[in-house]
């Protein structure tokens, strides 16, 4: 049994590839699994090419990967782009209305499922369960994600997680195999490079910083901010870099 995979979800931004992604890694982090993401975007609001790839198995990782398991084509131009990544018993998963047509195509009714804003939350659902995982964990991060004040539209992504996760198990082809199990209930954490680096700045003794937010640099002072009163942090968001520099150096 094979105890690795790679998943590359690709689309526009706005498409919310990166939520899918996202909750995704932490799925499969709950589940005892490695993981090494890598995400390629274009600077923009909506549109341009977007990728969210995923390394993942039982044993540590610690390089992306070209070739690809699972490709989740979250518009045409990423079939496009990527189809030829896809190894051979690998799946490329779209929406069952596209015109595309490949023999590693496993079209998805994603209209059955669910409006076009939570087409997301179909993706997560086929992605675990081809991978194998349980949707208790794929609930969790959407629920952490949702959180308790909005009990309908936890209500609302648990029933398309469920369709869609469902459909999914009746539907993979029989030559795609599963994840071994992984040790799941572990105390693990997650972090991206930029959350790490924003970590070892404080435990460096960090007092200060000012900023100028520019993609794809934004969210190391966005963690400084979430840590700043615990540890008595001065985090500034300024006009510029200049102004950055010079409020940095009369700091």
């Amino acid at each position: 049994m094979e105890t690795e995979r790679n998943i590359l979800i690709g689309g526009e931004a706005g498409q919310g590839l990166v939520t899918v992604g996202q909750l995704l890694a932490k799925a499969l982090v709950r589940s005892g699994y490695e993981i090494h993401v890598t995400q390629s975007y274009h600077s923009r609001i909506r549109g341009g090419h977007n990728t969210f790839a995923i390394r993942t198995g039982l044993e540590k990782i610690t390089a992306p990967k070209e070739s690809v398991d699972i490709l989740v084509a979250l518009n045409d131009e990423t079939i496009d782009l990527h189809q030829d990544q896809v190894l051979k018993g690998g799946i490329i998963i779209i929406d069952a209305g596209s015109n595309k047509h490949h023999n590693k195509v496993l079209g998805v009714p994603y209209a059955e499922f669910a409006d076009e804003k939570m087409y997301n939350t179909v993706a997560l659902g086929i992605i675990g369960a081809l991978l194998g995982l349980s949707q208790d964990m794929l609930l969790r991060g959407i629920e952490s994600l949702i959180g308790k004040k909005h009990p309908e539209a936890m209500e609302e992504n648990k029933t398309v997680l469920h369709k869609s996760f469902d459909w999914a198990k009746e539907n993979k082809p029989a030559s795609f195999q599963e994840l071994p199990a992984g040790a799941a209930g572990q105390e693990r954490i997650m972090v991206n490079g930029n959350e790490a680096i924003a970590l070892g700045a404080m435990a460096a003794g960090l007092q200060f910083c000012s900023f100028y937010p520019m993609t794809p640099s934004t969210s190391i002072a966005l963690t400084l901010i979430a840590h700043a009163d615990r540890m008595g942090l001065v985090v500034e968001q300024v006009e510029d870099e200049i102004a950055a520099i010079n409020m940095a150096i009369g700091a």
